[in-house]
């Protein structure tokens, strides 16, 4: 019993260290670029929200084969032939996009006004690593199959691996060390894009070697597999896609505030997702042990998997936030020194501290729901909430009040609401067809999950205080 609760946290780490070390690998990028100005400060950041949006694109492939590879691990099956028809799909969905990126990017300039000081540094960070997107997206297909497989200790030694090769490649090509040149802002994004392509070159030895796995020893390819894969994915890579674009709205709608509220944001981004790659970890979690416990038709072990991973995610991020909320000065002048961008900087940090436990209930129950296939509730919820409770009001109010407090305030109250649509969809969605009847009893349920949670983060505060 001990080991099947704890069965979803083991899970959980690996890939909780391994969006660490990309935290660790973003904080540094930002560090290392930082002394050559604000304007490659937020044009690297905002850079990083657009390659954002083209990894959603094929959001549906990573998302297809990370579910039906865990369903199939529930039911006992090899699931090489999905990991095949991901790889095949992300190809043909990355040609495209290596020749026409450019013009997309410049549409999103001019839809969110961004400084044309920012443009040319965005443009000449994400050259280099749209061209190298088909090794990218391989790479994020095998660790999708791995995940799915719940293997994640392979998913962290392979990025520990990417991780160390990306900080001495951009050390190297940003400032011209050892035989290399100095690029800059471009060598940053080469170190990036050769990185995480040889991330798929490191995978091999480990999918060879698993067999469930291994996309040679499952050949049985079909294109009623691909559709099922496709159907799966496609509700969350549209979520995806248009989650991104929203984010992106949302960033245009701070840098119209200014480049040093831009540049603050950005920082601000990176600190917080310090925190946001423990809920994604959580995420990915829930969503293997969901498909897992719904292959096998094990209803109490999903429930019991659940308390477990949203009592544990909102203790941590709940932490992080109070860090973030108590150390964000300190933390944001290792960024930058200009006042304007620390002055923003520390008040972003507030709001997304108030904000973390209620996102780790929204990575717990939006895996769950993709998990068990029910991936287009989340796909509903989480964009309704975000144009209607956080876009809307701000760009609205905005025309008013020109301050970043406007949309870092509705994004508070669009998180209050976005959990609260999350859990009464789930207990609706999914509980409904197990054993919960009746609305009252979803009630009771819910009021039960919330105060478990809310008895954790008082425990957390009073051993602080301590």
């Amino acid at each position: 019993m001990k080991d099947e609760l704890l069965f979803p946290v083991k899970l959980a780490l690996p890939i909780a260290l391994s969006n660490l070390l990309y935290s660790v690998q973003s904080y540094v990028f930002l560090l290392l670029v930082s002394p050559l100005g604000k304007e490659v400060i937020a044009g690297v950041g905002f850079a990083s929200t657009l390659l954002w949006f083209v990894y959603s694109v094929v959001e549906a492939v990573y998302v297809g084969v990370n579910v039906l590879v865990a369903q199939s691990v529930g039911r006992g099956e090899k699931s090489g032939r999905y990991v095949l028809i991901g790889l095949i799909v992300s190809l043909i969905f990355s040609i495209p996009l290596m020749f026409c990126f450019e013009s997309v990017f410049r549409v999103f300039f001019e839809l969110f006004s961004v400084p044309e000081e920012v443009e040319g540094v965005v443009l000449e960070y994400l050259k280099p690593v749209i061209y190298l997107l088909p090794f990218m997206f391989a790479t994020n297909v095998v660790n999708a199959g791995f995940t799915g497989l719940g293997k994640t200790g392979v998913v962290f030694w392979v990025t520990l691996f990417v991780t160390i090769l990306n900080v001495v490649l951009a050390v190297s090509l940003i400032y011209g060390f050892w035989l290399f040149p100095s690029l800059k802002v471009t060598g940053a994004g080469l170190a990036l894009g050769i990185s995480e392509g040889l991330g798929f070159l490191a995978y091999l030895p480990f999918l060879i070697r698993e067999k469930s796995l291994n996309p040679l020893c499952d050949l049985e390819l079909s294109f009623k597999e691909a559709v099922k894969l496709l159907k799966v994915g496609f509700p969350a890579g549209l979520e995806e896609v248009l989650m991104s674009l929203s984010f992106n709205a949302f960033a245009g709608i701070v840098a119209s505030c200014g480049t040093a509220v831009l540049a603050a944001f950005q920082i601000g981004l990176r600190v917080e997702f310090f925190s946001v790659a423990l809920g994604i970890a959580f995420f990915y979690a829930s969503t293997t042990v969901a498909g897992q416990k719904f292959g096998a038709k094990d209803w109490k072990g999903l429930i019991k998997s659940l308390k477990v991973l949203l009592v544990f995610s909102a203790g941590v991020m709940g932490i992080l936030g109070i860090l973030m909320f108590t150390f964000g000065k300190v933390i944001v002048r290792t960024f930058t020194e200009d006042p304007n961008v620390v002055y923003w900087g520390v008040r972003y940090l507030f709001a997304a501290a108030l904000s973390q436990p209620l996102m780790a209930l929204q990575f717990v129950i939006s895996g769950v729901l993709r998990g068990v296939g029910k991936t287009y509730v989340p796909l509903v919820i989480n964009n309704l909430s975000f144009w209607l409770f956080r876009m809307l009001p701000s760009f609205i109010l905005l025309r008013f009040v020109k301050s970043p407090y406007v949309p870092w305030g509705f994004m508070v109250f669009e998180n209050c609401i976005r959990s609260a649509g999350l859990c009464f969809s789930l207990l609706c969605s999914v509980f409904s067809c197990f054993s919960f009847r009746t609305f009252f009893c979803r009630l009771r349920i819910l009021a039960y999950l919330c105060c478990c949670c809310s008895q954790r983060l008082l425990r957390f505060r009073n051993l602080l205080k301590v």
